[in-house]
């Protein structure tokens, strides 16, 4: 591909479905504001219709036949069952010990941003926030982050650098600097999983399980010991994302990639 049709690839195929994204995404929140009011017990409901609404606009908008989102149709069994498996395993041990170690670390004094955003994200009931941050974004972010952006990467680089990229674009479309490592990090195997399985299912399904434990955790207050600066805490974390690594290694090694 020449640089001129490269060019254009990435201002049609990346650039502009992240700004539809936003645009449509910012603008329903908007107008449901005007309507509801914006304060923080109604910014999940929002969320809620929000990304109800984005979610089949980007699909529709942005999906192609030559879309790399879809390229190996999942087909119900049990090799299925046993990648759905991997995914969580992995997610539930990496996004449980980066969580961790970045509430411990001195990024959670430095980000403003990372504190409104909490305020918003728990400020409702469990069962809202499990719909909105662990169902229904998730959905929305890996169709647009991993089914469009990352399967449009693919046609115009290499997976390494696919995987990277994608990765920090979804950390930067946060905006602080707490949720940009996290997104980050968990970007590179959220690409990871949707490369080796073939479709953003498997994304969507290690976005998920990040979030609703997230969730869980937060708004029972179950494993709070593992948050308290204590060494205990920083050596069950820094374990936890070792077994992460290790898992993750070996479902990388053993997967056959299919984008």
């Amino acid at each position: 591909m020449n640089k001129n049709l490269k060019l254009r690839a990435i201002v049609w195929e990346i650039i502009v479905p992240i700004v539809l994204y936003y645009i449509v995404f910012l603008s329903t929140m908007y107008f449901i504001f005007a309507f509801i009011g914006h304060t923080t017990s109604t910014y999940m409901i929002a969320q809620i219709i929000s990304a109800a609404i984005t979610i089949p606009f980007m699909y529709f908008a942005s999906y192609k036949p030559t879309q790399q989102m879809f390229v190996k149709k999942p087909k119900i069994d049990r090799a299925l069952f046993i990648n759905v498996l991997w995914v969580i395993v992995i997610t539930l041990f990496i996004s449980f010990a980066l969580n961790n170690i970045i509430t411990m670390s001195p990024l959670i004094g430095l980000s403003e941003g990372y504190a409104r955003a909490n305020e918003s994200f728990y400020a409702s009931t469990l069962v809202i926030e499990l719909i909105g941050s662990a169902i229904l974004s998730p959905i929305m972010e890996e169709l647009v982050f991993r089914g469009i952006v990352f399967g449009n990467m693919r046609k115009i680089m290499n997976v390494p650098q696919a995987v990277f990229l994608s990765a920090l674009l979804f950390g930067l479309i946060h905006f602080n600097i707490v949720q940009f490592v996290y997104a980050f990090l968990l970007g590179l195997v959220l690409a990871a999983f949707m490369y080796k399985s073939g479709h953003v299912y498997a994304a969507m399904i290690g976005h998920i399980t990040a979030n609703a434990f997230a969730v869980i955790r937060t708004e029972t207050g179950i494993l709070k010991w593992t948050v308290d600066g204590s060494v205990m805490a920083w050596v069950v974390s820094v374990m936890c994302l070792g077994v992460g690594a290790v898992i993750f290694y070996y479902y990388a090694k053993h997967t056959e990639g299919t984008v």
